[in-house]
This record gives structure tokens, sequence and C-alpha cells, in this order.
């Protein structure tokens, strides 16, 4: 069963907007992050901040694992994400009133 961890990460500073993020980890996670938390001093917030930091991850120059590069290109289209997803949408609700 999983457990929910809620991070409240509050605005500090006009410069660095801070917004909540809900994860949802094993117990096991759940109960090490805490003890983490209270051995370091650190709020649970901050651990995961500087996790993601170290990661140091460059996003315009990152690897794509094989399994998705198989489906890369593979929705091309003049369309924007919005246009796309309304257009599913719709035929869902068009299958849908059909089998009614």
């Amino acid at each position: 069963m999983n457990h929910v961890l809620h991070i409240r990460i509050i605005r500090r500073s006009n410069k660095l907007s801070k917004t909540k993020l809900t994860l949802y980890v094993d117990k096991e996670v759940s109960e090490r992050v805490k003890k983490i938390s209270r051995i370091t001093g650190k709020s649970i917030s901050n651990i995961v901040t500087d996790f993601i930091n170290e990661q140091d991850l460059d996003m315009n120059n990152f690897q794509i694992s094989e399994k998705v590069s198989k489906w890369a290109g593979f929705a091309k289209s003049d369309k924007d994400y919005k246009q796309l997803r309304d257009e599913v949408i719709e035929d869902k609700i068009k299958k849908y009133e059909n089998t009614r």
C-alpha cells in the first residue's frame, strides 16, 4: 500500500516561487525520509529539493531511453496538444453515444 507524503513548500522570496507537491511513495520510503528529516534537521521539502538539484540534469541535453526513442516522432502533427486532445475526447464521446 502506498502512503501519501505531502510536501508543503512555502513561498520564501519573490524570485523563487514555491508550490505544493504530493508524492505517492511506499510506506518504507515514507518512513525513511521522515527519519532522514529528523536526523539531519532538514525538512522533507529541502531533502527532495536537494536531491533533485543534485541530479544536475541538463534538460536540453538528456538521453532518451531505447524504449522511449522507438516512439519518438510517432505523433507528428501541425496541431498542438490541446487540439489533439480535444479530437480524442470528441471521438470517445461519439463512440460512447453510438453504444447507447
